[in-house]
């Protein structure tokens, strides 16, 4: 799949901008573009875009899928309830505290304050609970891990990882600049933006996945595959 990132905005000329062109030999700040050919697997569940703020991961998370399937886990709450009621309204009720427990919400009062009145992690795992929940077929998830800690961020890629899988047939694309997610969350391939480097789990001549890995080395030094135990 080939992909052609454009941003575009106008040429503005005022004094600092006519400053910064000449001290820093930059002719324009108005057009940013850049090609992506990214060859994704037939079969897949998870995938995952890395790299840093302003390499065009969004724009690319909207052309994967023919349609723009970019979710916000932060927004849509609404305050004025609890998360446990805002979380699949209409769904069974053990499958929403299943959700927050498997993502590792598990602090039960937690569950009885709105949105607004989580810290960042909590939001950020009630975000995950609430795409789990809704599963819905295709989703992209920008800025995946990007404001919680990042031991917050492992196991909650992990625990992401494992209850998405259980979604058999559905799609998730996330979108990171942190690397450190990718042996936690195990992805089915990572794309990384910086170098066009495209990272899949290897399979057989049948087709059939191999027992490996993505391990701690995978994109960042762009050695492969290794096993590590979780």
């Amino acid at each position: 799949m080939k992909v052609e990132l454009r941003h575009s905005c106008k040429d503005f000329e005022s004094y600092r901008a006519a400053r910064v062109k000449s001290m820093f030999n930059a002719e324009t700040g108005a057009v940013w573009q850049k090609s992506v050919n990214i060859d994704l697997p037939k079969e897949w569940s998870i995938g995952l875009v890395v790299g840093k703020s302003g390499s065009g991961k969004t724009t690319l998370g909207k052309s994967i899928f023919d349609t723009d399937k970019i979710y916000d886990p932060y927004a849509y709450w609404d305050n004025s309830k609890p998360i446990i009621d805002c979380i699949s309204p209409e769904g069974k009720f053990n499958h929403v505290t299943g959700a927050l427990a498997g993502v590792g919400l598990g602090d039960v009062p937690s569950w009885l304050r709105p949105f607004k009145g989580l810290s960042n992690g909590q939001q950020f795992r009630a975000g995950l609970a609430r795409v789990l929940c809704e599963a819905p077929d295709q989703v992209v998830i920008d800025e995946f891990t990007s404001v919680v800690d990042r031991q917050i961020a492992k196991v909650g890629a992990l625990a992401f990882g494992k209850a998405w899988r259980r979604n058999k047939g559905k799609q998730a694309v996330l979108l990171s600049c942190h690397y450190d997610v990718i042996e936690w969350l195990q992805p089915d391939w990572v794309y990384n933006i910086d170098t066009n480097e495209l990272k899949k789990k290897a399979t057989s001549g049948s087709g059939q996945s191999f027992s490996l890995t993505f391990g701690r080395s995978t994109v960042v030094t762009g050695k492969n595959l290794k096993s590590i135990t979780i």
